[in-house]
């Protein structure tokens, strides 16, 4: 068993994962050693956002199940993988609840001013003149992709903030639109929102969906909060955006840009990212962990895993 991480999660697993394996090798992503150990692997265990490729999978020859330690699993090639015979699992919904409240906290911190006024607080400066605020009652509130993640947006923001909700997904989602949250073309969702969410997944499809003609589309003034992978959106067209400065735009998945793109992003004042927090709550971590390990339990004892791509 080979675990290709960023951190720690082997650790995380602790002595379940050891009694489920006969040896455990972990390495750093980056790690010189992988083709002296990957040859001999029967079982890949990997982080979101780790690249397993063709060139990687055809290394090992025994491989037989490529675990992903997260929902997004974009940047394995499944399809190969299967060709192989390789059951690859991810651990689809374990943050749902967490990324969806992070949504808010990012979109209130910015519409009312927390970071700046609790700044201003520790100087001892305690009147409110000066500062500025809104509501999202009532607002337009659109959503792109309404999987787990975008399907409990819209409940928090149409029931629990009063806001006109409308989104658009490849399917359409017909048990939400029952609640009063509307369908509408993408292009009509990205003009009229005053308040966007990005939450597609990263497939081979939506490689740069959100590209420089759909960027231009998108209502000045809006904030946009992307947390979905960066591949989903093309950066050379919202840097091209971000110098009209007229739209600001949130994001977490800062860790995923190269050095050079979190350096050209970090210099618009309207582009605000955030370190890979909105998945890391308590209930998140213990729901992860408890997927990743059920799944390859039941793979080793000859059953199909429940998470299985």
């Amino acid at each position: 068993m080979l675990c290709y991480s960023q951190s720690n999660f082997r650790e995380q697993a602790g002595q379940r994962l050891r009694r489920l394996s006969e040896e455990i090798k972990a390495l750093p992503e980056d790690s010189p050693e992988i083709p002296n150990h990957i040859a001999d692997a029967d079982c890949l265990l990997v982080e979101t956002g780790i690249s397993v490729d063709q060139t990687l999978i055809s290394a090992a020859p025994r491989l037989k199940y490529i675990g992903v330690f997260g929902s997004g699993y974009g940047r394995v090639d499944v399809p190969y993988a299967a060709s192989r015979g390789i059951t690859v699992c991810n651990t689809p919904g374990y943050s749902t609840e967490g990324v969806a409240e992070f949504v808010f906290g990012v979109i209130l911190e910015h519409i009312r001013e927390i970071e700046r006024a609790k700044a201003y607080a520790r100087e001892g400066h305690y009147s409110g003149f000066g500062f500025r605020g809104e509501e999202l009652r009532d607002k337009k509130f659109g959503i792109i992709g309404l999987g787990r993640i975008g399907r409990r947006i819209a409940d928090i923001a149409h029931k629990g903030f009063g806001a006109d909700v409308s989104y658009w997904s490849r399917n359409r989602k017909i048990d939400t639109e029952k609640t009063g949250v509307r369908y509408a073309d993408i292009n009509a969702v990205l003009r009229h929102s005053d308040f966007l969410s990005i939450n597609l997944a990263h497939v081979p499809a939506t490689e740069k969906f959100i590209n420089a003609d759909r960027i231009a589309l998108i209502k000045p003034g809006a904030v946009v909060v992307h947390l979905a992978p960066v591949e989903v959106i093309d950066l050379d067209g919202l840097e091209t955006r971000l110098k009209r400065a007229d739209m600001t735009y949130i994001l977490d998945h800062s860790d995923e840009l190269s050095p050079d793109q979190a350096k050209r992003l970090a210099r618009y004042r309207h582009c605000v990212m955030y370190p890979a927090i909105a998945c890391i709550t308590q209930e998140a971590r213990h729901a992860k962990l408890a997927m990743f390990l059920e799944d390859i339990q039941s793979y080793l004892e000859g059953e199909r895993p429940r998470y299985a791509i």
